[in-house]
């Protein structure tokens, strides 16, 4: 009876451990009774391969077995990198293990080392980033293995990092690689489109700012020169704006003034223009507006000259045009 409550309570034990545990694994323990102490720490992009710059997040000693654990809540809810690696307790024997592992994890992912003959060399992941990168790292070192000259080497390595990878951190990553080879800041002048919209991208993500801010600082020349040529051109716009609008009063202004000024006929002129549109002889109009013919002749000569006419048929196509 106590034998199956111990093994109830062990089994209970290690089902609570592992589903609170984001990272599980074990070392080989090459002095006997000598525990290791396994340190976690965490790293931005910017130092990724220095290590100098990794912040302590936690550390374990091994169990009897040399297994070991690191809970959920040392990991960030969001894809972060670490960095695991493993040093003997006792100082005397002064051989700190130079094996480590560098991987990227979230606190909704699981990771497993196995026991292997050098400490973390191989493990299985849930994270997706971290299997992109890992791609990466392959892709690079088949590079450095094939026959290609240096030149066709590189535009490989630079055609792979900007559009084969799919995950902003490990496109990040991707970019920091192409910075340590010398390739980053010519690159950046033959695209600078692409590298200003993923910056932009990196801006509206959730990721910590100092994972970008070494690109961040390689494109302020050429966010400030974009902002430049920005407000050139558009004072440009508006300078041209205003001179079309000053120009276009100028001319109204200029039209208005040679535009004929209209005449102002009588009353008793525009009845009399009327009928001399419509045909009337002066007869006909003295008798519809009766006055006398010697009156009509009157007022039509002060029409001709107010329309500046000679005739009837000159003032009838004016009147119709």
């Amino acid at each position: 009876m106590i034998k199956k409550s111990l093994f109830f309570l062990l089994f209970f034990y290690s089902v609570v451990v592992c589903a609170q545990a984001a990272i599980s694994g074990q070392i080989n323990r090459n002095v006997e009774g000598t525990p290791a102490k396994v340190h976690l720490t965490k790293l931005n992009i910017e130092h990724i391969k220095d290590l100098k710059f990794a912040k302590p997040v936690a550390w374990m000693l091994t169990r009897e077995d040399g297994s070991f654990t690191f809970d959920q809540k040392h990991i960030a809810d969001k894809d972060a990198v670490y960095h695991i690696y493993v040093k003997r307790v006792e100082e005397a024997l002064n051989d700190t293990i130079a094996a480590g592992a560098t991987f990227i994890l979230s606190k909704s992912d699981k990771m497993i080392f196995q026991r292997t003959k050098v400490p973390f060399a191989e493990y299985t992941t849930t994270n997706e980033a971290d299997k992109e990168w890992k791609r990466l790292l392959a892709y690079e070192t088949e590079l450095l293995q094939s026959k290609l000259d240096q030149d066709n080497e590189e535009q490989q390595l630079k055609g792979y990092a900007k559009d084969s990878l799919r995950i902003l951190m490990v496109k990040l990553i991707g970019i920091k690689q192409l910075e340590e080879k010398g390739l980053l800041e010519q690159d950046i002048t033959k695209n600078s489109a692409f590298y200003l919209a993923l910056l932009s991208e990196l801006k509206e993500s959730e990721m910590p700012k100092e994972n970008y801010l070494f690109l961040e600082k390689r494109l302020a020349f050429l966010t400030q020169g974009t902002i430049e040529k920005k407000y050139a051109w558009s004072k440009m716009v508006n300078y041209i704006l205003g001179v079309l609008v000053l120009g276009l009063a100028g001319f109204l202004i200029v039209r208005r003034k040679s535009a004929p000024i209209p005449v102002a006929l009588s009353r008793q002129e525009q009845n009399i223009q009327k009928l001399i549109v419509e045909g009337k002889t002066n007869k006909e109009i003295a008798n519809e507006l009766y006055i006398s013919i010697s009156t009509v002749k009157t007022h039509i000569t002060n029409i001709y000259q107010k329309l500046k006419v000679a005739n009837r048929q000159e003032l009838v196509r004016k009147m119709r045009n």
